[in-house]
Parts: structure tokens; sequence; C-alpha cells
């Protein structure tokens, strides 16, 4: 996630231009990767990015207003992420190891 400035990307064509605008496409590609924010987050570009590798673990995209005098649009996204449940512990008891007979003397 972040400001990558390859403003001559077009992420909704999948296309380039430019030496180092490709470049970038190409690691993004070959690295598995999908870019979510399509929509243009400063002036008509898309330079503000979000690149997952699992699009299950991403949802939700908007573009909001720039906070105070930015001239980047916000972008707000979901991440899904499953945490660890505490597992509650349980005891048995192990009746089949007690000393029966030394009870009863």
């Amino acid at each position: 996630m972040g400001d990558f400035n390859h403003g001559h990307i077009q992420w909704t064509s999948l296309q380039s231009t430019g030496r180092e605008d490709q470049e970038f496409f190409n690691l993004v590609q070959d690295s598995f990767l999908s870019q979510h924010v399509l929509e243009a987050s400063r002036g008509d570009n898309v330079l503000d990015i979000v690149l997952i590798s699992q699009k299950e673990f991403f949802d939700n995209v908007k573009i909001c207003e720039p906070l105070g005098f930015r001239d980047h649009n916000q972008i707000h996204f979901i991440i899904k992420v499953k945490g660890e449940r505490n597992r509650k512990i349980r005891y048995r008891k192990t009746f089949h190891k007690g000393r029966y007979k030394d009870m009863r003397e």
C-alpha cells in the first residue's frame, strides 16, 4: 500500500507506458499481486495503490476526500484477517489411574 507515483499504468486495462512504469507493472504481475484501487487518487491518476496476493483478505475500497490540505485522496479499505481463538482448556479426570485397592484398606 502506498504512493508509488506510477501514473502511466492503466490498472483497469492492465497496460502501461514508459520503461519504469512497465518494469513496476511486470514486477506486480510476476509476483502474482493484484491492485484494487481503480479510481483516481490524485487528479486523474491512480497513484495510491493497494497490492495484495489473496483477494479474500481484502474488501470494500472507497476513495474519500483528502485529509486537510493534502493533494491525495484518502483510500479506505477493509483487511479481513482471522484471529486465533483462545481455546477453553478441558480437564478430564483419569479414573483408570486411581489406586482403588489402597483406598479400601
